[in-house]
């Protein structure tokens, strides 16, 4: 019932923006980049904005998740927020967001590469007269003969490359732009950053008491249970480390583990600012850590973006898509020959073999060699 609800406002919206909201006969220079997705994939596409940002002037406006708003102003003040909760379930707010891009009167739309259904209602409904969206995802979609229609679409870069492996996620994104902008850019043009300043992040850490370099920070989660490393292997790697460098442990996230009997021995080393902190106050923390291990997820990215020597365990569902790119960053894993499987995965178990068969010794090792 609740599935057939939503479809009917979804439809009913479709039908109903256009007469509330008049088609504008005019249009402004400004251009809108539609990136509502995870922080993650907002992290690896910030050096792409940036570059928009350079190319076409003010006149870039950045749409993302209402949770990402503060994170996105470290690159911009064109930021439009949209809640991916209410937008579907709320014919009001859906209308207020809409009237809200309607006025600014966009010249051109850039869709992710991820092409969520949320952005796709909105370049329905405004008919930006420039509109781009990419092949990749798009083409699996009942509606792709609608958009063939109506927008630009850039067709997609090759999935893998002759290894079998999944193409980084970056080559997307800059095949992507390359296409809409017509030139050519280099990997340095496009780099991934965090432009935090040092007076913001030291002024952060100094509220939980940490010290540069004295400390070694932890994110347990992956925001899927079956992604994610088992907490038992962590904590011998955290104890493993407290014994011989001496060092704190800072745990970060928004992992919903209830580990207060398994920190109970651990107390004395082990902050735990877990749901505790936003996600510049986590940046801050990892800015200044001595190095970082966590779970494929936004946070190790924002790792090994910021040049924190960083291990992040990695499964082998889209095993190359999201792989650093700097040398401070490096995986632990465990090969197995259903590598590749877009986490459509044969087994049941919760983790995955491919991040369950990862022991903590493995870690450690490889910790131990980047810190040597």
């Amino acid at each position: 019932m609740n599935k057939l609800l939503h479809e009917l406002k979804k439809v009913s919206g479709r039908l109903l923006f256009p007469l509330l909201i008049p088609s504008r006969k005019t249009h402004t220079d400004k251009i809108l980049i539609l990136k509502n997705d995870s922080v993650g994939d907002f992290l690896l596409f910030s050096g792409i904005l940036n570059f928009h940002i350079k190319h076409f002037g003010d006149g870039v406006y950045c749409l993302v998740n209402n949770n990402l708003e503060d994170m996105a102003k470290l690159y911009t003040n064109n930021v439009i927020v949209i809640d991916k909760n209410r937008y579907f379930a709320s014919i009001s707010y859906r209308h207020r967001l809409l009237k809200q891009l309607n006025d600014i009167g966009f010249g051109m739309a850039i869709n992710s590469i991820l092409n969520s259904s949320e952005s796709r209602d909105i370049l329905q409904i405004l008919k930006i007269p420039k509109t781009y969206l990419y092949e990749g995802s798009l083409s699996k979609l009942k509606d792709y003969n609608f958009w063939r229609k109506r927008a630009d679409i850039i067709p997609s870069f090759k999935i893998f490359d002759d290894k079998g492996m999944y193409i980084n996620i970056l080559n997307h994104e800059m095949h992507y732009m390359e296409k809409i902008l017509n030139l050519k850019v280099s990997d340095d043009d496009i780099k991934p950053h965090i432009p935090l300043k040092d007076v913001v992040s030291e002024t952060l850490i100094n509220k939980f008491s940490l010290h540069k370099g004295k400390y070694i920070v932890f994110s347990l989660s992956s925001g899927d249970p079956k992604r994610n490393y088992p907490i038992k292997e962590f904590i011998e790697v955290i104890k493993h480390f407290h014994n011989k460098l001496n060092t704190k442990a800072v745990l970060i996230g928004l992992d919903q583990y209830d580990l207060e009997d398994r920190l109970n021995n651990l107390s004395a080393f082990v902050v735990d600012l877990r749901r505790k902190t936003s996600l510049i106050e986590d940046f801050a923390i990892i800015k200044h850590a001595r190095f970082f291990i966590g779970n494929e997820t936004g946070i190790t990215h924002a790792s090994w973006i910021m040049g924190v020597l960083t291990v992040m365990i990695y499964g082998g569902g889209q095993f190359g898509r999201f792989h650093p790119i700097y040398k401070n960053g490096y995986i632990v894993n465990k090969y197995m020959d259903c590598y590749y499987c877009n986490w459509n995965c044969r087994y049941d178990d919760t983790p995955v073999p491919c991040i369950k068969n990862i022991s903590a010794s493995d870690i450690i090792k490889l910790s131990e060699e980047i810190l040597s």
